[in-house]
């Protein structure tokens, strides 16, 4: 096996029903504390934490110092957490919110970050090719295990990361809307 496959909430369920299973037996209760506690360290290996996902959308528009001061919020009450950022770093672009989210993130050792750029170099998608990344990165993170939300930079006549949020907001996920 590559990596964690459990959620900590699986292995709660697990040591639940052997608790159950164990409990059902005549066994004395130091053999079943001693099981118990092996067993909770074996599913520590296959367990990952329930981290906090964000994924950060932002006008190009957007003021530095706001972006820096919202990531700084969420980090102060959740500590480290993965970001997802629309982010191209090789081609610096698109300017304004992602590039601060990205230069932020860079400089915090809690944050684990995951750059998507939009995909403008394919002409049949050049027209949406940044919908279509911020749908992709908010598909992905309903994909994993643990805690996600979106941190949007909004700008008022801003139709993409505008467009973002209300797609999240659609499918669910929470949204901290903040100005841009």
């Amino acid at each position: 096996m590559n990596g964690p496959t459990l959620t900590t909430e699986q292995k709660r369920r697990f040591e639940e029903i052997l608790e159950e299973i164990l409990g059902g037996y005549p066994i004395d209760r130091g053999i079943v504390d001693h099981v118990m506690a092996n067993f909770a360290a074996a599913m520590d290996y296959w367990c990952q934490p329930d981290q906090l996902t964000i994924v950060y959308t932002g006008s190009r528009l957007a003021d530095r110092q706001k972006v820096r001061k919202d990531l700084t919020e969420l980090y102060d009450r959740y500590g480290g957490f993965r970001l997802l950022i629309g982010y191209d770093r090789v081609k610096d672009k698109p300017s304004g919110g992602d590039r601060y989210a990205y230069e932020w993130a860079a400089a915090v050792p809690d944050v684990t970050v995951e750059l998507h750029p939009a995909p403008w170099h394919i002409p049949e998608l050049a027209k949406a090719a940044g919908p279509i990344r911020n749908g992709y990165m908010i598909g992905l993170v309903q994909g994993r295990s643990g805690r996600y939300g979106m941190l949007a930079h909004l700008f008022d006549g801003s139709t993409g990361s505008a467009g973002a949020a209300a797609f999240a907001r659609h499918v669910g996920m929470a949204v901290w809307g903040r100005p841009a």
